[in-house]
């Protein structure tokens, strides 16, 4: 957000929904940067080894080793994230009245109800 705009009126506040957005938003981008920046390093550095041994190749459960602590570790832990980020940080806003619902409902109801002495023929 431009700072001139902010110092042209003292008194502006941002909408505190928009605020509150923001802040989930850096979570989640930080969150995204972190695991694909993991699963960079560790399948770079561990997928692609100079020489394949398959006797001495590394394996955790029976998963290439790269695999499982470059793509199955940030993904459980991503989704515990997840799960913590949405139960315990994220936060249900009023968004208010919906404006639209509010003025068509009593049109709706006068034209849905014939005045008295009137035939839809």
């Amino acid at each position: 957000m431009p700072t001139a705009a902010l110092d042209a009126d003292p008194d502006l506040e941002p909408d505190p929904l928009f605020v509150a957005s923001f802040r989930e938003a850096r979570w989640i981008l930080l969150m995204w940067v972190s695991c694909f920046v993991w699963t960079l390093t560790v399948c770079l550095n561990f997928g692609y080894p100079e020489t394949v041994d398959p006797q001495s190749f590394p394996t955790v459960l029976g998963i290439p080793a790269w695999v499982a602590w470059g793509i199955a570790f940030p993904w459980l832990i991503a989704n515990v994230v997840t799960i913590w980020f949405c139960l315990c940080v994220m936060e249900d806003a009023d968004l208010g009245d919906d404006v639209g619902a509010a003025e068509a409902a009593p049109a709706a109801d006068s034209a849905a109800a014939p005045a008295a002495g009137d035939s839809n023929v």
